[in-house]
């Protein structure tokens, strides 16, 4: 069995718009052990200019008993955060309210995903700030900032720029619509994602704690290298405070499918 590492999720129950219970978070957990899932940075959101340092505190408590808790299903727990790049992210970094990555220089950022960031001019500034702080963006679920189609060169300008990408589970999967999918196979294919991630929010449905469906779905049409690298290798890398792997671009051949290469 593949021992993958989910770098986002919202496991740590009652604390965010994530698992409503510990039951929840058991059930999670339980699932996560099962399709081979080893290794999490939990990830609640944290939305500047609404979380107090009291309320913050709860949140690491919360990882702290999440910790506990997933030592019984043999998964190892690191502690992260998803920032809302509002009008006070830059407020929230600096008063050092938002955790990075496993403690590393990497930070889960997201933009408002009811917004169409082709019309978001101040987006490439707010990733530039954090850049100047010495943290390292990663730009969660990018396939869904992009309601008709994604921008590839937006994005390579993005890493270009020392950024990294992000892409859910769901979203592969078709479980947020054909232009998600659509987008996410479309960054895929141009070599373009670091991390595939399950942005897991609850026990059961479609927003679960699984990463085998999109290794295999990668695999296939993508290659083995490609689905090694965004579901354990990065995430590795990443908890390890260590640079990330690029994908090779491009759909596995005819003959690489047919031999299994």
């Amino acid at each position: 069995m593949n021992r993958f590492i989910d770098t986002h999720n919202h496991t740590a129950w009652g604390i965010d718009d994530g698992m409503p219970s510990r039951e929840d978070a058991i059930a999670t957990l339980q699932n996560a052990s099962k399709d081979g899932i080893v290794e999490m940075i939990a990830t609640p959101h944290f939305i500047p200019g609404t979380y107090t340092a009291e309320y913050v505190m709860q949140i690491y408590n919360r990882i702290e008993e999440l910790k506990q808790l997933a030592a019984h299903f043999d998964i190892k727990v690191h502690v992260g955060g998803e920032l809302f790049l509002n009008s006070g992210y830059l407020d929230m970094i600096d008063a050092n309210m938002c955790p990075t990555m496993a403690n590393s220089r990497y930070l889960l950022c997201e933009f408002d995903v009811r917004k169409d960031i082709s019309k978001d001019q101040e987006a490439d500034e707010k990733l530039y700030e954090i850049k100047i702080r010495r943290k390292v963006p990663i730009i969660a679920h990018v396939e869904r900032y992009f309601h008709k189609r994604i921008d590839l060169d937006r994005v390579r300008e993005w890493i270009e720029a020392g950024y990294y990408i992000q892409v859910n589970r769901t979203s592969l999967l078709g479980m947020h619509g054909d232009v998600c999918k659509e987008n996410a196979d479309r960054l895929l294919e141009a070599g373009l994602v670091h991390i595939i991630a399950s942005d897991v929010h609850r026990s059961s449905g479609s927003r679960i704690m699984k990463l085998s469906d999109a290794y295999q779905y990668i695999e296939k049409k993508y290659g083995k290298e490609q689905a090694e690298i965004l579901c354990i290798r990065n995430p590795k890398h990443m908890i390890l405070n260590e640079e990330l792997e690029t994908c090779p671009s491009g759909k596995k051949g005819f003959f690489s499918k047919l031999f299994g290469k």
